[in-house]
């Protein structure tokens, strides 16, 4: 039966021998240490199989053509599945080879890329980028010139206050790309201002590695090749994708729907490297042996350390973003993990450097429940049975004050958070609380720390309230107190009861009708403008004119209506007839 009909992948069988070899090798001088590398690949193999029994019918189930997936310890990979075809033809069957587009995870490489560059003296990650792009400018409500005070410390840990993607109008599929895109940047406007939070962006990626083009004199494809991927002997990856156009051992991208996706030219340094499943396992061995490839350093222990740091993290703050990858504890100890979708592809990789095990999973289809074949959570059970679970910073202290329902801090967060439904805070039956949507009234107990408003619903979340943008109250983030201090979800204010009427300017009639939200100018959703209460909605968001046709979103979004194109965060909007 083919492998298509049962969905099995064939195997690398297990390379070595290791966990027989290593108890039977056991002396005094260094049993501990050979325990614990012993039983790490126990736990591998253990995790191994649990992943690769899962696996398949997930697959299945989800229609995805083909797929690659490796389990790796510190000595290389302990396992190895390839499954299904290239496009869905039993001639082009997946191979150990077959290169797949990795998207997100790109910014892992390209973080690295970047950490060479400061290893060898071409940039600096806490100098302002103006040093290196003097002729940059970058439109911002919060600074006059945020690019004298943006690093490349803020671009890789998604603290430069950029919205998500590029700007509107980039032509995806031919070469100079990247070039125009950057000569562009003038026309995205800054969400926050710099360094205020962790907004997860593509385009602050690009603009890293535009200037690692720039410092290097090189192409930034070359320059990767040259001083990441050729060092790792990641022969069959590269950034190149006027090589990999002429690639015969590609995975070919289906879109959620099934349809074949085109190559093209996306976000080159954010999410834009080619590589096969052999390539990532050395890829993954490299951060686990604290990278030491082929026992030689390649990037400096420092630079490495702050590689897998939390930046800008807040005191005990154990989940957040590094230089490269997201980072949370389990149990006694850490993951490093990133994720990549979308362009007909989904990728995963998965680390425990202390642990020196690490899961990778390519696919050539996109679909929404990434996380679904992570590994994440199949590694995640194994590890806290054998590794304790993760301890819980309980911030609900017996000391909690309670506050005067009328202190006027209360009032000024009551209103809705986000689009509709969204959440709303109030108070019902006299009782001040959160609701989402339709879901259970919680309420909320606060407490004074250190001037900020915390407040609990449920046995497992926190609400904190942040620092406000001007008059606004600011950000509400929610944490799952397991993992307490991440910087896992905000919702920004939107819409008070007790705002007063806007200015109801009446040029804002012109605007009011639906919008086609476009992408490479297709439809992709629909939007109304309209106004209420004085004010201009977008999607139910509402907007705060900055100049005549400029608004600005209650999550810091720009709404352009200045020109023919009107836009939309970078993406154009065409009333709809």
């Amino acid at each position: 039966m083919r492998r298509e009909q049962e969905f099995r992948g064939r195997s690398v069988a297990v390379r070595r021998l290791t966990v027989c070899c290593l108890l039977i090798s056991a002396v005094a001088s260094g049993e501990t240490s050979i325990q614990t590398e012993a039983a790490s690949t126990e736990l591998g193999q253990g995790i191994a199989e649990a992943l690769l029994g899962w696996l398949p019918p997930g697959l299945k189930e989800k229609s995805v053509p083909g797929a690659a997936v490796a389990v790796v310890d510190s000595q290389g990979p302990i396992r190895e599945e390839i499954y299904g075809y290239q496009e869905g033809s039993e001639s082009d069957p997946i191979t150990w080879d077959t290169i797949f587009l990795i998207r997100s995870i790109s910014k892992s490489v390209t973080a690295l890329g970047v950490l060479m560059a400061v290893q060898d003296g071409l940039v600096d990650l806490d100098t302002a980028i103006s040093e290196y792009l003097p002729e940059l400018r970058i439109p911002s409500r919060f600074d006059e010139r945020p690019e004298t005070i943006m690093t490349l410390r803020h671009l890789l840990s998604h603290r430069a206050g950029f919205t998500h993607d590029p700007p509107v109008g980039i032509d995806l599929v031919q070469p100079g790309y990247f070039e125009r895109y950057i000569e562009r940047v003038s026309e995205s406007w800054l969400r926050f201002p710099v360094g205020y939070r962790l907004h997860y962006s593509n385009y602050g990626y690009d603009l890293a590695g535009f200037i690692l083009q720039v410092r290097s004199g090189m192409p930034f494809a070359r320059y990767l090749q040259e001083k990441v991927l050729g060092p790792l002997g990641m022969a069959d990856s590269s950034f190149d994708l006027g090589k990999v156009e002429y690639e015969t051992d590609r995975a070919i991208g289906h879109g959620s729907g099934g349809n074949v996706v085109p190559i093209a030219f996306p976000e080159i340094a954010a999410a834009g490297l080619y590589s096969s499943i052999r390539d990532m396992s050395k890829y993954v061995q490299f951060h686990l042996n604290d990278g030491v490839v082929d026992g030689q350093r390649l990037l400096r222990e420092d630079l490495m350390e702050q590689y897998h740091s939390i930046q800008f993290a807040r005191p005990d703050q154990r989940t957040g973003y590094t230089l490269g990858l997201w980072r949370e504890p389990v149990g006694s100890t850490f993951c490093l993990y990133h994720e990549g979708g979308g362009r007909g592809f989904a990728s995963h990789m998965i680390l425990y450097p202390e642990l020196g095990l690490g899961v990778v999973t390519l696919t050539n289809k996109e679909y929404q429940d990434l996380t679904g074949f992570s590994g994440r959570a199949v590694m995640r059970g194994p590890i806290l049975n054998r590794y304790g679970p993760t301890p819980v910073a309980d911030s609900r202290s017996e000391d909690m004050q309670r506050i005067d329902l009328r202190d006027p801090r209360l009032q000024a967060i009551l209103g809705r958070y986000g689009d509709s439904p969204g959440v709303v805070i109030g108070f019902e039956s006299g009782v001040l609380g959160l609701r989402a949507g339709d879901s259970q009234f919680h309420p909320l107990s606060f407490y004074d720390d250190q001037g900020e408003l915390v407040g609990f619903y449920g046995s497992t979340m926190e609400v904190r309230f942040l620092s406000p943008l001007g008059s606004r109250p600011g950000s509400m983030m929610t944490i799952n107190r397991a993992v307490s201090n991440s910087n896992s979800h905000y919702l920004d204010f939107n819409d008070s009861p007790t705002d007063r009427a806007g200015p109801d300017k009446s040029e804002w009639r012109a605007y009011v009708g639906e919008y086609d939200v476009l992408w490479e100018d297709e439809p992709t959703s629909t939007a109304t403008i309209e106004v209420r209460n004085g004010y201009l909605y977008f999607r139910d968001g509402k907007c705060i004119e900055h100049e005549p046709g400029l608004f600005f979103l209650y999550d810091g979004e720009a709404l352009d209506l200045r020109s023919a194109r009107p836009t939309f965060a970078n993406q154009e909007i065409r009333r709809r007839p």
